[in-house]
């Protein structure tokens, strides 16, 4: 299987890889100060606890991205739910070929009607032939990254008709 190199992820996934390795890293480090400062064995076994959940998390982020086992969905919000009680929220987009499709997403997620979005998604199965829809993935952790592309806008080339130029 081709395996992608870490220079040439989306910088989007980079940067979520990163944060979530330093975020580890400082959970260690609070619990390695506030030992040495107060004594606080526990503390310092729930950090470590902690660390090792997050790199394991990480361990699994970085095989997924590097085998390439993501794929990434282009999207226009065109609705967003009322967010309820629970942690997720029903979105409604419209993605690149015209079709409108409803999904569930964290209700933190920032998300903003008009604005166009590349979905980062988790495939846990080979996707389906001309590629995997957001209908298809499995929920709860199956969102990598969202990156906001701005705001939707029509490509619709419009071609400056130039005028005759007349010599006289």
């Amino acid at each position: 299987m081709d395996r992608l190199a870490f220079q040439e992820w989306p910088a989007v996934l980079r940067r979520r890889w990163l944060l979530a390795g330093a975020a580890g890293i400082g959970f260690l480090l609070v619990g390695l100060a506030v030992f040495f400062a107060l004594g606080d064995r526990v503390l310092l076994m729930l950090s470590g606890m902690l660390t090792l959940c997050t790199l394991l998390h990480c361990l699994e982020f970085y095989r997924t991205v590097r085998s390439r086992r993501y794929q990434a969905i282009e999207a226009t919000c065109i609705a967003l739910g009322r967010a309820g009680i629970g942690r997720q929220r029903k979105v409604r987009l419209l993605l690149q070929d015209g079709r409108d499709v409803t999904v569930t997403l964290d209700k933190r997620m920032d998300l903003q009607i008009g604005r166009q979005y590349r979905i980062f998604c988790r495939l846990n199965r080979a996707p389906p032939p001309g590629g995997a829809d957001l209908q298809d993935l499995p929920a709860g952790d199956s969102i990598l990254a969202l990156e906001d592309l701005g705001e939707y806008r029509t490509d619709i080339a419009i071609e400056d008709e130039e005028e005759p130029k007349h010599d006289l």
